[in-house]
């Protein structure tokens, strides 16, 4: 699911029916002494991370597995698979969940979901939102990332609906130049820290009080307008100079995408 820029932008949580609501976490969120910078990272790392990945670095033991199957099979495979019999892996989705999401989330393991709740009836017994299952899986991780400002490593079509063999030959390719360009290419680029300094600075409305109102989306966002902005007012002190001749200024562009 791709969500409309309005709610990419929302500080309000993005709401979805039978599941809870998921929330773009604020600086202040993040800069919590229970949360930390260095562990949204690591939440964010989790994300993010393709089953090799998980292999390597969570569950050695299904490494050799993982690298023996058809790339078909793999592409079939979801990282849910792998939480049923990892507890690591519960506890730190459980915490991550816990973290994105407005309601609490704890693991059912009778039923092998997770489960969102407010509150308890009179026997002490929670009252469900509603729950996180392995065919809603992915799509939550992906709306977590991009409600974060960042994408998914992994392709989010339903291999499991797809019966040609030339289209799951296709997609096995993409998954694996995309496995490639995440080895080639760090998903913290841009230092966050510095990022908040740097806006802080230059911004003529965000400062070191505010700017910790903002969720990571809109800092994101107020960056890539600031960067916008600058090569705006190049190209218009180069229009005041030399002028538009040629009709290559456009005065609209400061607000656009």
């Amino acid at each position: 699911m791709r969500l409309d820029y309005a709610d990419l932008i929302s500080p309000l949580p993005f709401y979805i029916d039978k599941v809870g609501s998921i929330r773009s976490p604020t600086l202040k969120d993040i800069w919590n002494p229970k949360v930390t910078y260095q562990k949204y990272n690591a939440y964010i790392s989790y994300l993010i991370m393709d089953l090799k990945t998980y292999c390597e670095q969570v569950d050695i033991s299904k490494l050799e597995w993982y690298k023996s199957l058809p790339d078909e099979d793999k592409l079939k495979i979801s990282t849910y698979d792998f939480i049923f019999d990892n507890e690591f892996l519960k506890n730190i989705f459980t915490e991550i969940f816990n973290f994105f999401f407005d309601e609490n989330v704890i693991w059912n393991n009778d039923n092998k979901v997770f489960i969102t709740f407010n509150d308890y009836d009179n026997n002490g017994n929670i009252i469900p939102v509603g729950i996180i299952h392995r065919e809603i899986f992915e799509e939550i991780r992906d709306i977590i990332l991009q409600r974060c400002g960042t994408a998914h490593s992994d392709t989010s079509i339903d291999i499991s609906k797809v019966k040609n063999k030339r289209a799951l030959k296709i997609l096995s390719k993409i998954k694996k130049a995309k496995e490639n360009f995440s080895k080639s290419k760090n998903a913290f680029d841009i230092d966050l820290p510095n990022l908040i300094t740097g806006i802080a600075v230059k911004s003529n409305s965000i400062n070191f009080i505010n700017i910790w109102d903002l969720t990571i989306y809109q800092l994101f966002e107020h960056f890539k307008k600031e960067q916008n902005n600058v090569f705006f007012d190049i190209q218009k002190m180069s229009v005041a100079a030399y002028g538009n001749s040629k009709n290559t200024f456009k005065g609209d562009e400061w607000y656009k995408n």
